[in-house]
């Protein structure tokens, strides 16, 4: 967990570690040369982690990856075997995807999609269906964006005015 990125706190959950033990395994780790590659140093919540419409579709790649891969009982318990194959995924589909390599998507490290494996597992988050596009998207009780679908094109134009969002539609044929 320490090569994959983990925090020193959430190691310490999810194994049952003390303090001290977590940090004599770093200091072996960097004594065999291995690196410990940690994206954050902090565990962060829905509340700052899904804060924009691009930050919402992250958190729903990643959690709908998590959620097929270790079905209802990520409702339960995290999974973090489970939860590491899906944060792989998730990094290999950006990679392919482009367009999100820019500073308008923020990638999320394992840290944060542990975080919020965990507000899964508490109820604090869920797996939603959009009644419109018929698309799962994860949604966080503690998220400072809408509840509605980020994938939905009712949702991409909903910050628009009238005339953008008819400019919008008339540059796409749906056939």
């Amino acid at each position: 967990m320490a090569l994959a990125g983990y925090i020193t706190k959430i190691i310490m959950v999810e194994t049952g570690l003390t303090y001290k033990q977590v940090r004599r395994m770093y200091k072996e780790l960097e004594d065999e040369g291995l690196e410990i590659c940690r994206k954050s140093r902090t565990a962060r919540g829905g509340a700052t982690l899904i804060h924009s419409h691009t930050s919402k579709i992250e958190a729903s790649l990643l959690m709908q990856l998590y959620y097929n891969i270790a079905g209802e009982a990520a409702l339960r318990s995290i999974n973090i075997d489970a939860l590491h194959v899906a944060y792989q995924m998730y990094c290999a589909i950006r990679n392919e995807t482009p367009g999100m390599k820019g500073t308008r998507w923020q990638m999320l490290d394992i840290t944060d999609a542990w975080c919020l494996a965990q507000e899964l597992r508490s109820g604090e988050a869920m797996i939603e269906t959009c009644h419109s596009c018929k698309c799962n998207y994860f949604t966080s009780v503690n998220q400072r964006t809408s509840v509605d679908c980020p994938f939905c094109k009712n949702q991409a134009c909903s910050g628009k005015n009238e005339e953008e969002s008819l400019t919008h539609e008339s540059n796409y044929s749906y056939a």
